[in-house]
């Protein structure tokens, strides 16, 4: 680990206990280190034969200095991602991790396409992380919606078949399709047609976009894909018609700021616009990204909240409330039970 990697401050007890949301977090940025070396043993493959060695593939150590560098970190994770045990166990413990940082209502995306190979098609491969899903939540006190991933480097043929696939599943686990990767140089134009299909079918629909490129991929993401919200957006800072397109039309930034930090999509810390999206009445969520990749939790990001934005506890229990409204989820009675935990949570008992 260098001095120029961000780590995000300890949370306190009221953040650590305050029943949370966390609707932006990938399943393959979420490999414990120890699992990693647990699975790739078992498939015999080649890796490094320490944890810290095995942290350092996995984790960001402040050399990253774009959303591909970090990529490369998420990607080494891919090679054992490759069979159904993995998959459920990773989704698993995915969930118990968030589950024991107070998460109680947690959507996760991930790209079957990546793993999927000639012994495990995609529709395993989803199937592999929601019974996962379904095992944790069995266990623990904790809500879970799968959003299908498709990536922007891949094709629009297979992100046209895995959307028409993730429809098949709504309703037992999946609530939302997903463009994420290389925002930089493959547009999210050529996948136009995939998130029709997806937002046709009734799956929650968000796009990646304002993270490594500008404002304008916002614009479109919201305009021509009818995006319900986005991920990251940071960049709409930049652009006024953003952020006028954002609050006119109610769309949800999922704000990562410990992730945007090592992508380089900020600067700084102090200069995250996050104050700014708030102060404008833009809804905003504040998620983990990929937690063990970026070495955070959903309570530390809030705690990034208070340290340097001076955002108060009330303020971040009502951004657990508005979360919920833009959550996939279809069911409103279980809404309206989450809520109620959240509303009901008072740190002096």
């Amino acid at each position: 680990m260098t001095e120029n990697l961000f780590i995000p401050p300890e949370p306190t007890e009221y953040l650590q206990r305050l029943p949370k949301c966390n609707i932006h977090t990938h399943l393959e940025g979420s490999v414990r280190p120890q699992t990693f070396f647990d699975i790739a043993q078992k498939q015999k493959r080649k890796v490094p034969n320490t944890i810290i060695e095995i942290e350092n593939l996995i984790q960001v150590n402040g050399k990253e200095n774009s959303l591909k560098d970090y990529l490369k970190k998420i990607m080494v994770n891919y090679q054992i991602l490759k069979t159904s045990e993995a998959l459920k166990q990773v989704a698993f413990e995915a969930v118990e991790d968030a589950y024991n940082d107070g998460v109680i209502y947690l959507e996760m995306r991930a790209g079957p396409v990546t793993h999927a190979n000639p012994k495990l098609p995609i529709e395993s491969c989803i199937e592999a992380m929601l019974e996962g899903i379904k095992n944790a939540e069995s266990k623990y006190k904790i809500t879970v919606g799968l959003i299908i991933a498709g990536l922007r480097n891949h094709s629009p043929e297979i992100n046209v078949k895995l959307a028409k696939i993730a429809c098949r599943y709504l309703g037992w686990g999946v609530v939302g399709f997903d463009l994420a990767g290389d925002e930089k140089d493959y547009p999210a134009e050529h996948h136009r047609e995939a998130c029709q299909i997806a937002k046709e079918c009734g799956l929650g629909l968000t796009i990646h976009a304002g993270e490594a490129a500008g404002p304008e991929n916002v614009i479109y993401a919201i305009q021509n894909l009818h995006a319900d919200r986005i991920g990251h957006g940071v960049k709409s800072y930049l652009s006024k018609e953003a952020i006028d397109l954002l609050k006119m039309k109610n769309i949800m930034l999922e704000i990562c700021p410990t992730s945007n930090i090592h992508t380089k999509a900020i600067l700084n810390i102090e200069s995250h616009p996050i104050r700014m999206f708030l102060e404008k009445g833009i809804p905003v969520s504040v998620n983990d990204d990929d937690p063990i990749t970026s070495r955070t939790r959903v309570s530390k990001e809030l705690m990034i909240l208070q340290k340097y934005f001076q955002i108060t506890d009330q303020e971040i229990k009502m951004l657990q409330l508005n979360t919920l409204d833009y959550g996939f989820l279809l069911d409103n009675n279980k809404k309206n039970v989450l809520k109620n935990n959240i509303l009901g949570y008072n740190p002096k008992r």
